[in-house]
């Protein structure tokens, strides 16, 4: 399939208020770097303080000086504070490359983690992912200290009493943040709406984006940890990056975001003061649910109801209140979000496939990949979901003819039914393939997760025991029958699966 291209761009008339010194840019358009000269010297606060030639930080609320130099750059505004910090404009000097300069200020909650954060920022950084911002430097940084004067990093593991420390990052600029680009079109939002299916295809490819680079930490055993709309960064050519891997999980994110599970993790760090349980208590799971709910608010928003509902049953299964009941990963979750997309409206009768292509055709996900503990078992929606839409809350299938051949066709209708709910025509199919094609690993698997989802436990352990015997490298086959052994008491025989898994994962 064609690789997508899109026609929705910014309009060169979008503008931000020009006496607004603390505004991103307008779309479209390189920053402004002139400063107005003046004798007087102000931070870039709100409200501004003045400070003293030569000084760098205020001392009053810590912002840094309008105009300040760090190294070859110069600060040229504030563009906004974060959770934990503050993110500045800057422009290198001699290039005259905009860049973006964040500033975390020393916090004993969160400063024993900062050598953590950068060994993460440097996996992530040598991965060098498309939709995963680039950041080019993170260090720790003495504002008092004469230039040229360093101090190790691991010193700062040590309980913190000074407060001439912070931790500094330098990264890619990115002109638009989710927040600006929601407002950006709610302006057009009825225009959009008349575009219903095309702009959806549109919103999901930004979504998709975002799922490739989520998928590709997890995949180096690093989460995000704080999905939220200041850390997902758009160009006006439809290129969307995740920021902040390997600092976001430095502070807990608000609600909705956080993940139902972590209530009680946040209120650990709160008690203890540090956010060490947070850190460690983050899952791609976690990452999934609050994903999903950047993709309500997205679709909500922007969107006539209409135009998504078919989807909400994949995003109640993302939202899920238990990790476990979730997608088994980003990609699946990805994979049936586009794929929902592509079929047919209950509700309008019309087809949802977009006009042009999200993406390139990924392959299906295997049914085997698994992390511990997220077996792919797609719950049913909430029941209040269900009783306002009693058409959409489950997919329609019964017209389905069974295919006659080949073992793919069997298998692909079986993935259907078990999207549907639809557990024992799951089964059937799944058996139906595997006399077709009885050494079919991926139709293994998926008959395991049938059994499983029925609570049929016996029956899931011996499908997973022939995947094994297919395949016995994939990590994934070794996790789902540790959780089936466990379901069913084995749970011995499950730590050494979990073990096995572990394994082959490193």
């Amino acid at each position: 399939m064609g690789k997508h291209t899109s026609n929705f761009t910014y309009s060169d008339s979008f503008s931000t208020k020009s006496d607004d010194r603390h505004a991103t840019p307008p779309f479209g358009m390189q920053p402004q770097y002139d400063l107005q000269r003046s004798t007087t010297i102000s931070c870039l606060g709100h409200p501004s303080h003045p400070v003293q030639t030569g000084e760098v930080i205020c001392r009053s609320c810590g912002a840094l000086a309008a105009g300040a130099h760090l190294g070859i750059y110069q600060i040229q505004q504030l563009l906004g504070r974060g959770r934990s910090g503050n993110a500045y404009l800057a422009q290198h000097q001699r290039s005259k490359q905009a860049v973006v300069i964040k500033l975390f200020a020393p916090d004993p909650v969160s400063m024993g983690l900062w050598e953590a954060a950068r060994r993460e920022v440097r996996t992530i950084t040598a991965l060098r992912h498309p939709s995963i911002l680039p950041n080019f430097s993170c260090t720790a940084w003495y504002p008092k200290l004469p230039p040229g004067t360093t101090r190790p990093l691991p010193d700062l593991t040590a309980p913190y009493i000074e407060q001439d420390v912070y931790l500094l990052t330098l990264c890619q600029y990115a002109p638009i943040t989710l927040d600006h680009f929601l407002a950006h079109y709610q302006k057009s939002k009825r225009a959009i709406q008349e575009q219903g299916p095309r702009f959806l295809g549109y919103l999901l490819s930004l979504i998709a984006q975002a799922g490739t680079a989520l998928s590709a930490a997890h995949a180096h055993g690093i989460a995000h940890g704080a999905l939220v709309p200041g850390n997902i960064l758009l160009n006006n050519q439809g290129h969307l990056w995740v920021a902040d891997f390997g600092l976001a999980r430095l502070h807990t994110p608000s609600a909705p975001y956080l993940p139902p599970e972590l209530y009680g993790v946040r209120d650990a760090c709160l008690q203890k003061g540090t956010m060490t349980p947070f850190w460690e208590a983050i899952t791609p799971a976690g990452d999934q649910y609050m994903l999903a709910t950047l993709c309500q608010q997205i679709l909500s928003q922007l969107l006539l109801p209409a135009d998504y509902e078919h989807l909400q049953p994949i995003l109640q299964c993302a939202l899920h209140q238990h990790p476990a009941r979730r997608f088994a990963s980003i990609d699946i979750f990805i994979h049936e979000l586009t794929e929902q997309a592509a079929r047919p409206s209950h509700t309008t009768g019309h087809s949802l496939r977009p006009a042009f292509e999200v993406l390139p055709q990924q392959d299906q996900p295997s049914s085997g990949e698994y992390s511990r503990g997220y077996v792919q078992l797609t719950p049913p929606p909430s029941e209040a979901y269900e009783k306002q839409h009693p058409a959409t809350a489950n997919y329609s299938l019964a017209s389905s003819l069974p295919p006659s051949t080949p073992a793919d066709d069997w298998e692909k209708l079986g993935g259907k039914f078990f999207t549907s709910r639809d557990y024992e025509s799951a089964v059937n199919a799944y058996l139906q393939a595997l006399e077709l094609d009885v050494n079919k690993y991926s139709c293994w698997l998926a008959l395991g997760d049938a059994y499983f989802a029925l609570e049929r436990y016996s029956g899931a352990l011996g499908a997973y025991e022939r995947a094994a015997a297919l395949n016995s490298y994939d990590p994934g086959v070794w996790t789902n029958l540790g959780t089936a052994l466990d379901a069913l008491g084995r749970h011995k025989e499950a730590l050494i699966c979990y073990e096995r898994a572990d394994q082959l994962n490193a």
